[in-house]
């Protein structure tokens, strides 16, 4: 049986070599999707090769029948495609695992099942560094992938200084904020870094904004320069904004009443203003993370209970594109999910989500039709001072390889 799923989800891998994978849900049974370093839940999904650290991947089927849920995973390119690589490459263990780590919502309205997996296990070790993609699946069905997780595996050889600056070569401590960074190369046997190093860097860990396999701007001997370059600059956006919730007894953060219409409580937020042309004002954030807590409760994961949270921004009505709402809840991507609808009888874009109870953090994004890069300037405005995160990734992949090995890693913030 576990050979006929793993030929089953290899050729579904196949059918799907040319996207990109993105941290993502596919079903509306799925909820709460999160992938971070075991033991740290505010972390980014990244371990070292060899470090005997795990990531930990979480979310909840909102089922009443039970499901037994599998899942396979691969290894992808710096670009997050699948590589060339095949799982004996990657792997020590086989596809088609279960998912044996369960539990059952406690003394919530909404029932539902807790999952998690971490990664190494017993049953599977990685075997290389790199980017990796976990689909899972019901176990009688491979082919319909349920959720999706990415992270990646640091084996850290080169060494990364940067630092964030609003002295940018578009303007000065205004609107923008400048990366710069150098590699030292000395651990590595580069021998042409153009062609053999693809460098990204992250804003908040967003893909919208990414900047892709970006060029040394200078080399001198085994010290590469990525500094005044146009391709690191960025809007500077604003801080998130935050709410929390933990109880159906009380208000909490952000939120203006809370009701209860059969099956679900329902919490109002407070309306949001925008933010651009208003003053900066900072604010303590996660960048975009949230994290599952409940009043009174011993475990979160399976006794924090479900709401339906209603969103509202106060905007007149942006032409030539749409509001999206920028967070973890939506794994930071812009898409027909994330999209906001535009009321124009209460001037507002609005939205209305089932979130578990927790703090979460987040922002109003535009895209203009046709493009795929956000933009903050008409919704929470962009100021230099923001305390964004960067991360900058770091691949490797010398003449004759195939893949592409992660061998730096550097977050810097402003």
């Amino acid at each position: 049986m576990k050979l006929c799923l793993t030929v089953a989800t290899s050729l579904f891998a196949l059918c799907l070599a040319a996207q990109p994978s993105l941290t993502g849900i596919h079903s509306n049974a799925i909820q709460t999707l999160k992938v971070a370093v075991a033991g740290e839940p505010l972390s980014d999904p990244v371990i070292g090769l060899d470090d005997g650290k795990a990531v930990e991947i979480s979310f909840d089927a909102l089922e009443t029948n039970f499901n037994r849920f599998a899942y396979s995973v691969v290894h992808c390119d710096a670009d997050w495609t699948p590589s060339q690589l095949s799982p004996v490459e990657y792997l020590d263990g086989f596809q088609g695992l279960t998912l044996n780590d369960f539990a059952n919502s406690s003394a919530t309205s909404v029932q539902y099942t807790n999952y998690r997996l971490l990664l190494p296990n017993d049953e599977l070790r990685l075997k290389l560094s790199g980017n990796y993609a976990v689909n899972i699946y019901r176990e009688n069905e491979p082919d319909k992938i349920l959720l999706t997780a990415c992270f990646s595996v640091l084996e850290p050889l080169l060494r990364i200084s940067a630092e964030v600056t609003g002295n940018t070569l578009t303007d000065f401590n205004n609107e923008h904020q400048q990366v710069d960074f150098f590699i030292d190369c000395n651990n590595l046997p580069v021998t042409h870094p153009q062609t053999e190093l693809k460098l990204f860097v992250y804003q908040n860990g967003r893909r919208d904004n990414a900047a892709a396999d970006v060029k040394p701007t200078t080399i001198l001997n085994k010290r590469l320069s990525y500094d005044r370059n146009r391709a690191l600059i960025f809007e500077a956006g604003n801080e998130y904004r935050r709410i929390e919730f933990l109880s159906h007894a009380y208000n909490g953060m952000g939120v203006d009443k809370v009701s209860f219409h059969n099956p679900f409580y329902h919490l109002t937020l407070l309306t949001d203003p925008t933010r651009a042309h208003r003053a900066y004002s900072y604010d303590e954030d996660q960048n975009g993370r949230f994290l599952i807590r409940c009043s009174r409760c011993d475990d979160p994961d399976t006794e924090a209970d479900y709401d339906i949270v209603h969103f509202a921004l106060e905007s007149e009505y942006l032409h030539n594109g749409d509001v999206y709402l920028l967070s973890a809840i939506y794994n930071n991507v812009l898409d027909e999910k994330s999209k906001m609808a535009y009321n124009f009888d209460a001037g507002t874009y609005e939205k209305a989500i089932l979130l578990k109870q927790g703090n979460y953090n987040y922002q109003y994004i535009f895209l203009h039709d046709g493009e795929t890069r956000g933009e903050t300037a008409q919704t929470e405005g962009d100021y230099y001072q923001t305390a964004n995160e960067y991360a900058i990734f770091a691949y490797y992949r010398p003449f004759g390889a195939r893949y592409d090995r992660l061998v730096g890693l550097q977050k810097v913030g402003r």
